[in-house]
């Protein structure tokens, strides 16, 4: 019960109270403990849980019912975005109100302001070490109406701050509770694209990427190394989504598929991302002859645009699944949005492995 029903409550109880007074004896008491069960228990409202809300029919058309789960499942990527951007945001400003905090409480301890605390800051030997700075500033001594605080350029100060920051946080306690947001696990079909690693894997990371995308191309080597760091644990499936303002990234996807024709699609996929060139592009069938294709194959495969339905298919899953930009990963069904380190890859990899060995 809110505490706006509870001051109703009191409210009713005080006025049934001042009847029973002027009705007197034991038949007033009964009125007022009758009077007041009978309001509380109406009311009396419950919070619904959380399974009886997200059963929630949101909208019907006809005889169909969409749930609130449906529809939070069918936006659960930009949602998720959305909740990661607002966290991100938050530690920034918890970051801030901390900076502040220590600097203030210092500036007061040493009875100056903050402006002079700084000032005082950049006369440190260990301050302009850690600020990466030549040396600390040497003061010559000056009447005081005529010093001005923060000679150095800003660039300078705002070092010396951090320096000075960097200082106060080693002496301090500080615990950061902000919670991180729940990743969503979503339905991702590997469909039939090609795969790398282990068929069973207990993880399968799939991965909407862009053969033009200078961050896809960065995360090529993370994903390698993770592949020889998790050995038998890892399948990587490899799905397109060519950005439209990439001119060849269409063409590129489906030379590649037709690479996989001839069993060689792991090999053309290194060979587009490591001559990645935004300028000049590829040429596909040059690229071909020297990975050793049968050149009319691949020559017939490109003409006939044998594999353009399947990778605009991919396109159409990933946007679907509110994929907007690459590379968009989704370990377990667990998304992972843009170039990341192996750091971010573990992060989530290793509970689920640990999950698994544990049940």
């Amino acid at each position: 019960m809110d505490c706006y029903l509870q001051k109703i409550i009191h409210e009713v109880v005080v006025k049934i109270t001042s009847i029973a007074g002027i009705v007197g004896g034991i038949g007033g008491l009964s009125i007022l403990l009758f009077m007041a069960a009978t309001f509380s228990s109406t009311v009396s409202l419950r919070q619904p849980s959380a399974s009886e809300t997200k059963t929630q029919v949101v909208a019907t058309v006809g005889t169909r019912s969409i749930t609130l789960a449906e529809v939070e499942q069918a936006v659960a990527l930009p949602l998720y975005q959305m909740e990661e951007q607002r966290a991100k945001l938050l530690n920034e400003s918890i970051q801030h109100l901390i900076e502040e905090e220590l600097l203030a409480t210092e500036a007061a301890r040493v009875g100056i302001t903050v402006p002079e605390l700084i000032e005082k800051a950049s006369e440190s030997e260990a301050v302009a070490k850690l600020a990466d700075l030549p040396g600390p500033v040497r003061r010559t001594k000056q009447p005081a109406q005529k010093q001005t605080l923060f000679p150095q350029p800003p660039e300078e100060v705002s070092r010396i701050r951090q320096a000075l920051l960097v200082q106060l946080r080693r002496h301090s306690t500080i615990h950061v509770n902000l919670p991180r947001p729940e990743l969503p696990v979503l339905n991702i079909s590997a469909d039939d694209d090609p795969w790398t690693g282990t068929d069973d894997a207990p993880v399968t990371i799939i991965e909407f990427s862009d053969f033009e995308c200078p961050y896809c191309r960065r995360n090529v080597p993370i994903l390698k190394e993770l592949l020889t760091k998790y050995p038998g644990k890892l399948k990587l499936v490899y799905r397109d989504f060519p950005g439209p303002n990439h001119q060849q990234a269409l063409s590129a996807a489906e030379a590649a598929q037709c690479a996989a024709e001839q069993s060689r699609f792991w090999e053309y996929h290194d060979a587009l991302f490591t001559r990645q060139a935004p300028t000049t592009g590829w040429n596909f069938f040059t690229l071909a002859e020297e990975l050793g294709l049968n050149p009319s194959r691949f020559d017939a495969c490109m003409k006939e645009n044998r594999y353009r339905e399947e990778v605009l298919k991919d396109l159409r899953d990933g946007l679907k699944l509110g994929v907007t930009s690459t590379p968009t990963f989704f370990i377990n069904g667990r998304p992972l949005v843009g170039a990341r380190p192996l750091a971010d890859f573990q992060t989530i990899i290793d509970p689920l492995l640990s999950t698994r060995s544990s049940s």
